[in-house]
């Protein structure tokens, strides 16, 4: 038995020696492997490198001895290029070729939008993330420009020097119109300063709207704390976690998670609520087998849960409305504000105590809204709100004026691009003669003549022609604007301006301008999200232009 062992463990050594060395002829026999500048070579490592920005793998992948034998096994006759290789050669080739399609896809946009924030990765290091937003071709397209090491204090000065010094390597400073940032101060007068016209987040907005109002109510605080501690029990007790399980098992539950708050989240308070409401019985059970009974909610306290979960819903469904990247989002803060208004009052008169201070606070941080331009133009150019958005009818009358003077810019750029070279003159014009037998007979009302008694009346009806034009027109075109029916929610606004974008010529121009604005800085923010795949503990040394080029390949590429 002893020898037959051994005999076995040799065979199996020999087989995989035999193995190996077949690995190993299969790509070193004479010249097998591609050459550094084929084709082929080429392709993979043009592949490798879109692997490793789309999935944001860590760059030291190629150093991998599993990842190495497995490509070994693809193609033999491929040798994976160095980490050197790649961040020398390879990612700053993509960077530069993918940042050339970017800048020629802005080089023809009239109005561009930003998002900014700043953020801090595990190195401690601050970046700054600059986002920008376009419609091109009547589709929303979304640009990430750079993430930036910032070094220094982040004062406004600061912030703005970046963002002016970002916009200019871009060629886009003269055409933006908005830049998106949360409600910060520092970053409200970076954009000031840097001779921007700025727009809150929406979201961010929200965001303190719930906070503040949350802290205002005293016995609302009381349960929250409770519904803390109950879900950080479970989460800190695998016993207590198998417990509920088995007893949501039995109930013929969904197997729910419960969901803990985050302090920076209110929406993290809102679905911990609805979670705990919808797992209440099979916690209540599973707390009371386990002898926590101190942490059981009463009807009360439940009571005021399922108030608290109805009064939040349209905030957390504005927050998820809002922060859509690809889809038109600014139009929708108008509606979502008087939507929002609405349900509220109808919640006050539930006697919800949330309520009361919710509208305090959407009264205190939405007070005027229908009266910003932007936000008022691009409800009223997206064809599924219009006027119908607002609560105050005269904010409208005020919007289509000014909206009107902007028509009449736009008509005037466009007639004076199309104005031909003038005719030539009369003296330089033969004129055939008119003697002779075989002439027609005279028209009854002879051709015009410059100059004479005519002369004052032709200029009137010049002025008028032109009065015409730049004044009459536009308000035609609004009105003809206001008529058309409205579309279906789900529908998209960009789709019926390109179906009517010769219909409504000088509207259309606004509508690019104005519906490409977004209504959060959330596209920056997720770039943040990014950017902690990219910059882990295992990888926290990695170089800052790296940084800026995984980032920028991985959402434009």
């Amino acid at each position: 038995m002893a020898r037959r062992s051994e005999e076995e463990e040799r065979r199996g050594a020999g087989a995989a020696r035999a193995r190996q060395t077949s690995l190993s002829e299969s790509f070193s026999a004479a010249g097998r492997l591609y050459p550094d500048n084929s084709l082929r070579a080429a392709e993979l490592t043009r592949c490798l490198g879109e692997m490793i920005v789309k999935d944001l793998q860590p760059l030291s992948i190629v150093e991998d001895q599993g990842f190495q034998g497995f490509v070994r096994a693809l193609d033999p006759k491929y040798k994976l290029p160095g980490r050197k290789k790649l961040t020398e050669t390879l990612l700053p080739n993509m960077y530069d070729e993918c940042k050339g399609k970017v800048k020629s896809s802005l080089q023809d946009i009239n109005s561009v939008v930003l998002t900014t924030d700043m953020w801090t990765s595990v190195s401690t290091e601050a970046y700054l993330t600059v986002t920008c937003h376009v419609i091109e071709n009547w589709q929303m397209r979304e640009f990430v420009l750079e993430t930036h090491v910032f070094h220094g204090q982040h004062t406004a000065d600061n912030i703005s020097l970046e963002l002016r010094r970002i916009t200019e390597e871009w060629g886009i400073t003269e055409k933006v119109i908005v830049v998106v940032t949360d409600n910060g101060a520092n970053m409200v007068a970076a954009v000031h300063k840097a001779g921007w016209r700025h727009h809150p987040c929406f979201a961010h907005t929200l965001n303190l709207v719930v906070k503040d109002s949350l802290r205002n109510v005293p016995e609302l605080v009381k349960v929250l704390e409770k519904c803390s501690a109950i879900v950080s029990f479970f989460h800190h007790s695998s016993k207590a976690t198998e417990k509920l399980r088995d007893i949501q098992k039995q109930l013929k539950i969904a197997e729910h998670k419960l969901i803990q708050s985050v302090e920076t989240r209110w929406n993290s308070v809102f679905y911990m609520l609805e979670r705990l409401y919808e797992q209440n019985e099979a916690v209540t059970t599973a707390l009371c087998l386990l002898g926590k009974n101190a942490l059981c909610l009463n009807v009360g306290e439940l009571s005021f849960i399922k108030q608290t979960v109805d009064t939040l819903q349209p905030f957390e469904e504005a927050t998820r409305d809002i922060s859509a990247a690809k889809h038109v989002s600014v139009s929708k803060v108008i509606p979502l504000v008087s939507l929002i208004h609405r349900s509220l009052a109808a919640c006050e008169r539930q006697g919800s105590p949330l309520a009361t201070q919710l509208a305090q606070q959407c009264q205190r941080r939405f007070r005027g809204i229908e009266s910003i331009h932007c936000l008022a133009a691009s409800t009223f150019l997206d064809v599924r709100f219009k006027q119908l958005g607002f609560r105050d009818k005269d904010n409208v009358e005020v919007m289509k004026k000014r909206l009107c003077a902007e028509m009449q810019e736009v008509c005037q750029t466009r007639e004076s691009a199309l104005t031909p070279s003038p005719m030539p003159t009369a003296s330089s014009t033969s004129v055939p003669s008119t003697s002779g037998s075989n002439q027609g007979p005279a028209p009854s009302d002879p051709a015009p003549t410059k100059g004479g008694i005519w002369t004052d009346f032709d200029k009137q009806v010049l002025s008028s022609q032109h009065h015409r034009s730049a004044s009459t027109d536009v308000l035609i075109e609004v009105r003809r604007y206001s008529e058309e029916k409205l579309i279906p929610r789900d529908k998209d606004p960009l789709l019926w301006w390109q179906e009517h974008e010769q219909t409504f010529p000088a509207l259309s121009k606004l509508a690019v301008r104005y519906l490409g604005i977004v209504a959060s800085s959330v596209p920056a923010e997720r770039i943040f999200s990014k950017a902690g795949e990219v910059v882990r503990k295992k990888r926290n040394r990695l170089k800052g232009k790296n940084v800026n080029m995984l980032l920028f390949l991985n959402k434009n590429l």
